[in-house]
């Protein structure tokens, strides 16, 4: 065992199209610890939900995953039968979806929708898992007596708080979050950041997906960041913002808004690539402004001194010194 509670090994995972194959996760390998708040950052449709969905087996035709491991306490969840992945599901690894609204039952009261993971996973009678759905709605910041609301009765930020409730009821080891905090009012995502910090604290590992690098920075214990199926950098959250070393990175670091200073914002050019023909070499050359003939022919490798990775012909080189 590696102390590790997940990792991701290698994982390839395509899109099988009428117009080609999309390669939306290109040997991409990651590692959580216990109690570790990972955040995987990058540009929409760079692969980081992908991966995330991967992890719980939720890819589905024309998707595939055609290649990797991905172990959770050392067993292989891709190899595992469904009736022994489901056991885990729900119960040591949880997960919060984007959109609350399409991730709850619209016709069933949200007390029955929580409950149903304790009737599921731990057998208990109806009444008794109520009970324990009100505590744990409590436990999120929702009164008691909403057990018995529809989601449509709800506000955006209580069905995402719903939703956390239902992916946290029986403790997990693992905490996916994919973009949570989407479409919520800054008030509203900060409470739901604390939450999600509140059950790192008691031990929870959280991977939480988000194109929001300030957001990830302010929470994470590590920052990951994809681009177009690739892992281009990876390290400690002070060594991403502080000294961060690739191009990409650079970019969405210098996209944030400073409300303290004299910042000036700048976007990155052009767009993310194609995935079914993706560049030769770097995929990030075309947009990148220091990109040589290397970067354009070779594709670069993930290097690393210490915990800081960077797949980067020229910030290799600066990893050295």
């Amino acid at each position: 065992m590696s102390g590790n509670l997940l990792e991701i090994k290698d994982l390839v995972v395509k899109y099988y199209t009428l117009s080609g194959i999309v390669r939306a996760v290109d040997h991409v390998s990651l590692s959580i610890r216990p109690g570790e708040w990972l955040s995987v950052v990058g540009e929409s449709g760079c692969g980081k939900s992908t991966m995330a969905y991967s992890i719980v087996r939720l890819i589905s035709p024309p998707g595939r995953i055609v290649g990797g491991q991905i172990l959770f306490n050392g067993r292989d969840l891709l190899s595992m039968k469904p009736k022994e992945f489901r056991k885990i599901l729900g119960r040591e690894i949880g997960v919060v979806f984007q959109d609350p609204m399409t991730s709850l039952d619209p016709l069933r009261r949200i007390g029955d929708q929580i409950a149903e993971v304790y009737i599921t996973h731990l057998g208990m009678k109806k009444k008794e898992a109520l009970e324990k759905a009100g505590e744990v709605l409590e436990r999120v910041g929702i009164p008691r007596d909403k057990i018995n609301a529809y989601p449509h009765q709800m506000s955006g930020g209580q069905r995402q708080r719903v939703a956390i409730a239902i992916a946290v009821a029986l403790k997990p080891k693992l905490l996916i979050a994919d973009e949570p905090t989407t479409a919520l009012d800054v008030i509203v995502q900060d409470t739901i950041m604390d939450l999600l910090e509140s059950f790192k604290e008691e031990g929870t590992s959280i991977l939480f997906i988000t194109h929001d690098l300030a957001l990830a920075a302010e929470r994470s214990d590590r920052i990951a960041v994809m681009y177009a199926g690739k892992l281009v950098e990876e390290g400690p959250v002070e060594e991403i913002v502080e000294n961060t070393l690739h191009p990409y990175t650079q970019g969405l670091l210098r996209s944030v808004p400073d409300l303290w200073g004299p910042k000036k914002i700048e976007s990155i050019p052009g767009y993310p690539p194609d995935l079914r023909s993706p560049p030769p070499g770097c995929r990030f050359h075309p947009r990148c402004k220091i990109a040589d003939d290397t970067c354009r022919r070779q594709e670069p490798v993930l290097n690393c001194v210490g915990e800081h990775c960077i797949a980067c012909h020229k910030a290799g080189e600066l990893l050295k010194r």
